[in-house]
């Protein structure tokens, strides 16, 4: 049992550093969505892509607190 402990908690580890590119990423596209851009510019379209970048942000920030939650409970 302790070996698939092992593989279940490297797993984990893994989807948190992921998570965190991800974040890092999504940031990025929202600063550079907001360079450049002023409000005449910004189609209906671009929009909706910020609208969802935030929101897939704010699903990754849970999904990595709720992630470190349960890792520093088992330490």
């Amino acid at each position: 049992m302790s070996g698939e402990f092992g593989r279940l908690r490297a797993a984990v580890e893994r989807l948190v550093e992921a998570q965190r590119e991800a974040l890092e990423v999504t940031n990025r596209a929202l600063d550079a969505e907001g360079e450049g851009l002023d409000g005449e510019e910004r189609s209906g379209a671009s929009e909706r892509l910020e609208d969802a970048l935030v929101d897939v942000r704010d699903i990754l920030e849970g999904a990595l607190d709720d992630a470190q939650d349960a890792l520093q409970g088992e330490a």
